[in-house]
């Protein structure tokens, strides 16, 4: 009897000496199988599951998981991305007082920070962290989520989550990173979570769910960074007619994707902030398809990505030729969604995690624009007079040194002279004692008239 049709439970690793094959399965691609991932109700995100390849369960390895590829619901090809290695990182310590820190931190040596301090962490309007810091805490964030007494594998969905493990979640960030005190954050925070929980999961389900095992079977082999419980609802929901469901609807909207992109583990809210910040202005919707889908040598990763972009840019020109009096910003807004279809509930593509379309094309985009206008002035009107201030200021204080060195000067020419009158005076008054004075008497010769016996 072949030792696969056995009653009894076998071995997972004799079960390997049989099916040479399976350690090659290990290495396929697999889409995550969980109840939030399809819509029934038209109210969440789209089916489209995450893509990835499997590495290895450490710190190490967790933390190259910040990665938008997750928001932006398609492949990623990873780019090494080393321009932030430099940028310095602000610590704070319970004081108030900071340091900067130069080069490389992983994500593992954040739990390692001494108590008290934290690292400091800039976010953007939508509440997205970004720089340096903000790929440090999406690494840390991707250990978190792959600890089980924080984030349980027996959860069948991230919805079933309790909220109070949530809050704690939120809480335990806030120990480790000084963040905002903003609602966007914490959001930002438990969807960045359970993007992590859902791709680490997706690993599991690639690395041991081997075709023809029975539950049984892989039930058996216990990972050991899984708490045995964990694993024992996790194979058990994989093998449920929900999740195999669930997995082909997952499969057929993955066939769907053809352009993946290269920010590789730099989230797209770190790489617009870049833009931004060389370019003194937003990139446009379409651009930043292309800036996110080119390789280093600038070429596109593939024909798909380079036909979208040129035939999105073929109805923007026309727009434009046409006269149309839309700033090209919503031109090449529309062109993309022309193209490819309205943004889903929830998410806006191009954006990252986090950012809903409110934030970015409704009345609250509008205002926050506004505002933002309004802050740049403010900024130009008070950084205008600090200037006055400081010309000032330097003027006077070129004028005071003027002056002092004058009156210095002053005193140095009455010191002068009255010096050389003195002399003279003391001059006057030598020669008018050497007229009664005999020279004999200053060499101390004898008076005249007495002799020496």
């Amino acid at each position: 009897m072949s030792l696969l049709l056995s009653k009894h439970p076998i071995p997972f690793y004799y079960c390997i000496g049989i099916k040479i094959m399976a350690r090659s399965k290990r290495l396929r691609q697999c889409e995550i199988t969980t109840e939030d991932e399809v819509q029934l109700n038209g109210n969440e995100q789209s089916p489209v599951l995450q893509t990835q390849h499997i590495i290895e369960h450490d710190a190490d390895a967790s933390s190259n998981s910040d990665s938008d590829s997750a928001s932006e619901n398609e492949p990623q090809v990873q780019e090494q991305v080393d321009h932030e290695y430099n940028d310095t990182l602000e610590i704070e310590d319970d004081q108030g007082h900071t340091t900067n820190k130069r080069g490389m931190t992983r994500a593992k040596d954040v739990w390692n920070l001494p108590n008290g301090q934290r690292i400091v962490i800039k976010c953007n309007k939508f509440g997205q962290p970004v720089k340096k810091g903000g790929g440090i805490l999406g690494g840390w964030l991707g250990t978190l989520s792959r600890k089980g007494n924080f984030c349980s594998l027996s959860y069948n969905s991230w919805k079933k989550v309790p909220n109070t493990v949530k809050t704690e979640l939120i809480q335990l960030t806030r120990t480790k990173f000084k963040l905002p005190m903003d609602n966007n954050v914490n959001a930002w925070i438990l969807k960045s979570v359970s993007r992590k929980w859902k791709d680490y999961k997706c690993e599991l389900k690639a690395k041991y769910m081997i075709e023809d095992y029975t539950e049984q079977q892989i039930v058996n082999v216990v990972p050991k960074e899984i708490v045995p419980q964990q694993w024992v609802d996790l194979v058990h929901y994989w093998f449920s007619e929900k999740s195999q469901l669930y997995s082909r609807i997952g499969r057929a909207s993955r066939a769907k994707h053809t352009t993946p992109h290269t920010t590789g583990s730099m989230s797209f809210a770190r790489k617009r902030q870049e833009f931004e910040e060389k370019n003194q202005r937003e990139p446009g919707r379409i651009e930043f398809f292309a800036i996110t889908h080119k390789s280093k040598d600038g070429s596109y990763i593939n024909t798909a990505a380079s036909n979208f972009v040129s035939d999105a840019m073929v109805k923007v020109n026309a727009s434009i030729t046409s006269g149309s009096s839309v700033s090209a910003s919503e031109l090449e807004n529309n062109a993309f969604i022309g193209m490819k279809g309205k943004d889903r509930y929830g998410r806006v593509r191009g954006y990252g995690i986090g950012v809903v379309p409110t934030q970015v094309f409704g009345p609250q985009a509008y205002i926050g624009n506004v505002r933002y206008d309004d802050n740049i002035e403010e900024v130009q009107r008070l950084k205008s007079k600090i200037q006055l201030i400081q010309d000032t200021y330097e003027s006077r204080l070129v004028g005071m040194q003027e002056e002092y060195e004058s009156k210095l000067d002053m005193i140095h020419q009455n010191y002068e002279s009255r010096m050389s009158g003195m002399q003279s005076q003391l001059n006057e008054v030598t020669s008018i004692l050497l007229n009664f004075v005999r020279p004999s008497d200053i060499l101390g010769a004898e008076p005249r008239g007495r002799t020496s016996t």
